[in-house]
């Protein structure tokens, strides 16, 4: 049973609305593997190289903050009890900018040109500052949770001045001076990663880990200063970066990641004390997204292979993460908005399946596997580049996991759909 205390279920957006987020992520997840393939021997030789951006963009933008924002679409009344205005046709706007935006990003950065950059910037400009224009209104009226609604909001900061370095960032590519320019990527991924991805999760974790797997919940120590420690830290950063003291900024990151390894130790933690015994797939992909954040916090500390940070950090995390909360939260929608329907019209003659019957347990194990399989190699691939056929194999084990991710995820909302019908039927007679 899912602890589903402290949950506000009346004000959920259709369910569209974050389905088509979901639906639309493993595409994006394909054409990063189908580029790996391609131009695997170059992503992995070094993180400066147009296929690694390009690479990291896709996954960035086109999977991971795809998937945020729809589950946002969703959270945030649901979470914090405050509806998104608008939310019906911003998120169509919303994603039809982030879409075009990453695919025109990816392209500019892939094989230049100023034309492909510009878009791809102003797209997503446009797209993200909708998003975090309702957001921000939603986050604002907000009554849930003060842990999560406080990591929330600095999400949505560190969102804010990703978007804003990195629109700085294509400014300097396509011709405007730009002083320090690896100083600057370096301060646009601290924020991505750290205030934006990594925010989130905190403020997500809060609410997730104890509902999902009925663990105790985060303790204050770590709750309460977390999400300020790494605002603070990255502001540290900031700082320094504009100052031109790289060894500052160095010491403000160093302070985010560690609190974030910390909170990486309490999930597992936490997990370990959970009530509910069974192991699922999205537990096993918490664990190894935890336990690839804490390896990729002992490589960066260690002064490691950026690419490996790299690897650990966007496989492990950004897609794993994701992934595995998809096959908890995809079914509990589909179960959640059938059951809204199902008292609304006092139809109980209409049986709803259990959650588990949305998508089949043993298929999210193969698609689990097929993920572990990929960041295997390909972190393989990063410690011992000169072993040529794991980049290739890593490439084929990722896109496999996101073709099979799609499948199931199509599966989930076919099924949802057919007992919507049932309720339409049982209503007519």
């Amino acid at each position: 049973m899912l602890n589903t205390a402290g949950l506000s279920l009346d004000q959920a957006p259709p369910i569209r609305v974050p389905f088509s987020f979901f639906l639309a992520a493993p595409f994006f997840v394909f054409l990063a593997g189908a580029l790996l393939l391609w131009q695997g021997e170059s992503a992995l030789l070094t993180r400066w190289s147009p296929s690694a951006l390009a690479l990291t963009h896709l996954i960035a933008l086109g999977f991971l903050t795809q998937v945020m924002l729809g589950a946002l679409f969703q959270m945030l009344p649901v979470l914090i009890g405050a509806r998104v205005p608008g939310a019906n046709w911003i998120a169509p706007l919303v994603q039809g900018c982030l879409i075009l935006g990453t695919l025109a990003l990816a392209v500019g950065l892939q094989w230049g040109g100023a034309v492909w950059l510009s878009l791809g910037g102003g797209a997503l400009a446009i797209g993200l500052a909708a998003f975090m224009g309702a957001a921000g209104i939603a986050l604002v009226h907000g009554r849930g949770a003060l842990r999560t609604l406080q990591a929330m909001r600095l999400a949505l900061f560190g969102l804010l001045m990703t978007l804003l370095l990195g629109v700085w960032l294509v400014a300097g590519l396509v011709g405007v001076p730009v002083d320090g320019l690896t100083a600057w990527v370096d301060l646009h991924l601290g924020w991505a990663l750290l205030g934006w991805v990594g925010m989130l999760i905190l403020g997500v974790g809060y609410q997730v880990v104890p509902m999902f797997h009925v663990t105790p919940a985060y303790p204050a120590w770590l709750a309460r200063p977390a999400a300020w420690v790494i605002l603070s830290g990255l502001l540290l950063a900031t700082a320094a970066t504009l100052m031109g003291w790289g060894g500052l900024a160095v010491w403000g990151f160093g302070s985010a990641v560690g609190v974030l390894a910390v909170f990486a130790l309490v999930t597992l933690d936490r997990q370990r004390q959970r009530e509910r015994p069974r192991i699922d797939v999205t537990l096993l992909y918490w664990w190894s997204a935890m336990l690839s954040a804490l390896l990729a916090a002992v490589v960066w500390l260690s002064g490691g292979r950026a690419e490996l940070v790299g690897v650990l950090v966007l496989i492990g995390v950004g897609l794993g993460l994701p992934s595995g909360m998809l096959f908890k939260i995809m079914p509990f929608l589909s179960w959640f908005h059938l059951q809204h329907r199902q008292v609304a019209a006092r139809r109980f003659d209409v049986r709803l399946p259990h959650m588990q019957a949305f998508i089949p347990e043993r298929w999210a194990r193969v698609q689990f596997g097929l993920h572990l399989s990929a960041l295997l190699a390909l972190t393989l691939a990063t410690t011992w580049p000169e072993t040529v056929w794991l980049t290739p194999l890593g490439a084929l084990m990722m896109m496999s996991a996101a073709a099979l991710l799609s499948w199931l995820q199509l599966g989930c909302y076919r099924r949802h759909l057919q007992i919507g019908r049932r309720f339409l039927t049982s209503c007519a007679r």
